[in-house]
């Protein structure tokens, strides 16, 4: 019989010594290890914005690490997009980069190639610095996400991606479901182990996660040297079964970890949290089955656009993998072109480009707007 796979979740009042049980729990010796700190810098916001990896978190595992014996600690992501400034400059808002105490490094310019077994591709280009190291540690915020459900230690890992490949990766999958499978993919790949402390100092839910929905106190941390058990208590602390979000069930009919609650021993101050709103990408994806495709592309949740906000900025058309964006004078999203991978919402700094309800976007959709 296989043991349950283990997961803290530890309710923070002192973060150095949270940081320091989680570690502990992970069971594993970091001293003389090459350690990749992987937190979530999806773009440029504030640490209070619960879009990214809280900076105090990264800094007391930087310093938890160093006082391990930790050879080298490198924190580094790849955020979508391009950026015309240096990595570190682009990314100060997070506060990540002065968390870091000297340990952040750019690794989105240089790339290796991995082999993957997938049917969407072969080959699978991750930064060069991941043959460089001897294990990740990976730091996911606890966020909902419009195409994912929720976004957790599986998807974070998506960053190992460089920027504008992550962007090319998107346009080989049709739906929520092969974007969760290809996810799943990119796990398997990694040759490294994987050690997961997930960041639930703050989180995020709704619609519009995982960069403009509702900011939450939650003041946790979890921990679990298993993703796939990680991301399937955090569904539990948001109320929906761990095998409702695509990556936990992918994963699990793999043999990569449990999406079922027998299947997890849950260690420390589990709650569930009251209120948690998830976004409603689970109707469109249940009614594809039932409808047929025709049907579907008048539910599918195509971004709009709040001109109030927006800048014109240009930032969602330079960056949409499929040009499907064009300025006139604000964001107008192609319907024919369009592949609903919300890259535009989230790389977007004001907020203005959100998700609508699947009710709201087949209104939109009969009145052809």
């Amino acid at each position: 019989m296989i043991p349950p796979a283990r997961v803290l979740v530890r309710k923070v009042s002192d973060l150095s010594a949270a940081v320091a049980e989680a570690l502990d729990f992970l069971e594993y010796d970091f001293a003389g290890k090459r350690v990749w700190v992987k937190p979530n810098l999806l773009s440029p916001h504030r640490p209070e914005d619960s879009v990214t990896t809280d900076p105090e978190l990264v800094r007391s595992i930087v310093r938890e690490l160093k006082r391990r014996r930790a050879a080298a600690v490198w924190v580094a992501d790849n955020p979508a997009g391009t950026h015309a400034r240096r990595l570190a400059d682009y990314l100060v808002p997070t506060g990540v980069v002065e968390a870091s105490e000297g340990c952040f490094l750019d690794v989105a310019e240089h790339s290796i190639i991995l082999p993957v077994k997938s049917r969407f591709l072969q080959q699978l280009p991750v930064a060069a610095v991941m043959r460089e190291i001897d294990v990740i540690l990976n730091l996911p915020v606890f966020k909902t996400h419009a195409l994912t459900v929720l976004t957790g230690a599986v998807k974070n890992l998506f960053g190992v991606i460089p920027g504008l490949q992550k962007a090319h990766l998107h346009t080989l999958v049709g739906n929520a479901e092969e974007f969760a499978e290809l996810l799943v993919d990119i796990y398997q790949a990694i040759p490294k182990p994987v050690l997961n402390v997930m960041d639930a100092l703050r989180g995020m839910d709704g619609q519009n996660g995982p960069s403009g929905g509702r900011v939450l106190k939650l003041g946790r941390v979890l921990a679990s040297r298993n993703a796939v058990a990680m991301d399937s208590v955090m569904a539990m602390m948001a109320g929906l079964k761990p095998d409702r979000v695509p990556t936990n069930r992918v994963a699990a009919e793999r043999g990569l970890g449990p999406a079922k609650t027998d299947g997890i021993d849950v260690v420390g101050d589990f709650e569930q949290i009251p209120g948690f709103r998830l976004p409603s990408a689970r109707l469109a994806g249940s009614l594809t089955g039932i409808a047929g495709a025709t049907f579907y592309r008048f539910i599918q949740r195509r971004p709009a656009c709040d001109s109030g906000l927006c800048t014109r900025c240009r930032r969602c058309a330079d960056n949409c993998p499929v040009q499907a964006i064009e300025m006139n004078p604000f964001p107008a999203i192609a319907r024919g072109k369009c592949i609903n991978c919300y890259c535009c919402v989230e790389i977007c700094p004001e907020r203005a480009l959100g998700v609508p309800s699947a009710i709201r976007s087949l209104l939109r959709s009969l009145s052809g707007h």
